[in-house]
């Protein structure tokens, strides 16, 4: 399994990295073992991941929510937020700050294995496209 970010998808979470970060959602779609993340949906505020926001962008969304993002600050308390059952089967992707003006990420599936645990997931990399 690994992960893949949309140049667009990348592009956003980069911003929110510059900017001081924050945490949410991940939309997109599964093709074979590999999580494809094209969306996000930041979390109001300071508000906590929780199972009732799954579930309702799943509604608005008409699919599933792929995982959870934290980037910049906070990121500790988001990977607990995301350990809980509403979590297992999902990806986190940590964002922060690289050398320069690049985006360091780590992907995860969340799992249970008598407890629930964070698995890395290796991060594709994004194909770039032009923009006119």
């Amino acid at each position: 399994m690994d992960v893949y970010l949309t140049p667009d998808a990348r592009r956003s979470l980069e911003a929110l990295t510059l900017l001081g970060g924050g945490r949410g959602y991940l939309m997109g779609h599964r093709r074979g073992p590999r999580f494809i993340v094209e969306a996000l949906v930041p979390a109001a505020g300071r508000r906590p991941l929780s199972g009732n926001d799954v579930r309702a962008l799943d509604r608005v969304f008409g699919g599933p929510v792929l995982g959870f993002f934290a980037a910049g600050s906070g990121r500790s308390a988001a990977k607990k937020e995301a350990l809980r059952p509403f979590g297992c089967g999902r990806i986190f992707l940590e964002a922060r700050r690289g050398g320069g003006t690049g985006l360091s990420l780590e992907a995860f599936s969340v799992e249970f294995r008598g407890g629930f645990i964070l698995a890395p997931l290796p991060v594709a990399p994004s194909r770039t496209r032009r923009r006119s």
